[in-house]
């Protein structure tokens, strides 16, 4: 049963490699060393539906097992929030983008990772790429600024 199990995952994993290697050429209709996903990163503050930017990242579990899951993020309306699938209900995972930091993390088994840092807890997260997690850094620091900017004395008011 074990050289069963073996042979069998063998093949099974040379079917996903050649999956992979199909979808990777079609999915990039230019020359290997630009990559059409990386073209289209750009973040807006001032969006006029509030979704500054939005994309696929890979969100570690807080639980004992660490696992890391894909979600559908965006920061809008001063929050970063997340959905499993398209339809479902949004997940704050951040309430207040002005009471939080950003930073890249190095020193962690992933690559392209980055965290959020807020006074109650920390979210790491992994992007597709370098200029992926650099867009995100970049786009969660300008809403923790522009957050800032539209209501400076809110904290105070309230």
């Amino acid at each position: 049963q074990l050289d069963q199990l073996v042979i069998d995952s063998a093949v099974e994993k040379r079917e996903m490699e050649h999956k992979h290697a199909l979808i990777q050429q079609r999915s990039l209709p230019f020359p290997q060393d630009f990559s059409y996903e990386d073209s289209k990163v750009e973040f807006n503050v001032d969006a006029p539906n509030g979704v500054v930017m939005e994309g696929y990242l890979f969100k570690r579990a807080s639980n004992a097992f660490k696992t890391w899951n894909r979600r559908w993020f965006s920061i809008q309306n001063s929050q970063l929030v997340y959905q499993k699938k398209l339809k479902d209900v949004l997940t704050v995972v951040v309430e207040d983008l002005r009471l939080c930091s950003v930073k890249p993390c190095e020193d962690i088994e992933r690559r392209f990772c980055f965290e959020v840092v807020s006074p109650t807890k920390s979210c790491m997260l992994q992007a597709d790429s370098e200029r992926l997690r650099h867009a995100w850094i970049q786009a969660v620091q300008a809403s923790i600024a522009s957050a800032y900017r539209e209501s400076p004395d809110s904290c105070y008011l309230e």
